[in-house]
């Protein structure tokens, strides 16, 4: 790996943690700073392709408005990159209380793709999902990693 490479990498994970700390803290302007104007989102919840970052922000301001508590962590991540073009991908957890005052929480499956835009990592695609259940048809989201 360059030094380049390297020094992406840190650069990487750092804004992945600034984005955990803004889901925490339900800092919606924050978590704008992550995504690429034409991102495309192939988020938990329908429909099946999300465009550009203010659908992936009006996603966001549903998961602030039903938690009353929020978590977020990010566990076993892997950030690979070449060039200006980055992959990282992690399981994740998104827990809290909801604003009914039940406690709730789901691993999921994380795959960001960044791009190096005007000299900053952004995320320009990304995919969440679950697990799922064949035979009953129903997403499996009591698994642990």
């Amino acid at each position: 790996m360059s030094t380049e490479q390297a020094v992406d990498e840190v650069d990487i994970r750092e804004r992945i943690d600034a984005l955990v700390d803004a889901v925490r803290a339900k800092d919606l302007a924050a978590v704008r700073t992550m995504f690429a104007p034409n991102l495309v989102s192939f988020d938990i919840e329908p429909p099946l392709r999300h465009l550009g970052a203010g659908a992936k922000l009006q996603n966001w301001t549903k998961v602030f408005t039903v938690y009353a508590e929020l978590d977020y962590e990010v566990r076993d991540l892997t950030v690979l990159v070449n060039g200006d073009l980055a992959v990282a991908y992690a399981v994740n957890r998104l827990s809290g209380t909801l604003q009914s005052g039940d406690r709730t929480g789901y691993w999921v499956r994380w795959t960001a793709c960044f791009r190096k835009l005007d000299g900053a990592w952004l995320i320009a695609h990304d995919q969440i999902s679950v697990p799922t259940d064949f035979a009953t048809g129903r997403s499996v989201l009591d698994l642990e990693p």
